[in-house]
């Protein structure tokens, strides 16, 4: 599936305006392996640490303000970072939900903390161990071009 193809999938899910008491979720991959993100390529397993240990990290709107929610699981695979997550029924997490329904929201962003880096010979960084995400946010262009947000989900049966 291309990526305008899983964009224009994934809001397929969710084109309502939640109404208060529903059951908003959200699910995509927050890292990618192997992918360029501007000068870098995090290195398949550099999360499989930290995953092992236990992460929970914060949830956010475009890496600011109040958290939005909460991290149901933070998993390792083959292919990255995979993230499933509950949103509150707060102002921020509202405005998320209209951000993705207008299309200005398509996203998931982490800044890792503790990382291990080695370096190409032409200058792009390769992350090779993350040992702390303090936060994942919802974003309209994440740094990882594959990053996705794959489930956007409202309901009371959720």
């Amino acid at each position: 599936m291309t990526e305008p193809t899983q964009r224009a999938a994934a809001r397929t899910h969710s084109l309502a305006r939640p109404r208060q008491g529903q059951a908003m979720m959200v699910a995509g991959r927050a890292s990618n392996y192997g992918v360029l993100c501007g000068r870098y390529i995090v290195a398949a397993g550099a999360f499989a640490d930290l995953v092992r240990r236990g992460t929970r990290p914060k949830m956010l709107l475009n890496h600011e303000g109040p958290e939005i929610g909460h991290w149901l699981t933070v998993s390792d695979d083959e292919r990255g970072l995979f993230v499933t997550g509950w949103l509150w029924d707060n102002p921020r997490a509202v405005e998320a939900i209209q951000l993705f329904n207008d299309g200005c929201l398509t996203g998931l962003s982490l800044g890792p903390k503790g990382a291990v880096w080695d370096a190409m010979r032409c200058g792009i960084r390769i992350l090779t161990e993350v040992n702390r995400i303090d936060e994942i946010s919802l974003v309209g262009e994440p740094g990882d071009p594959a990053a996705l947000i794959t489930e956007f989900a409202i309901g009371a049966g959720l």
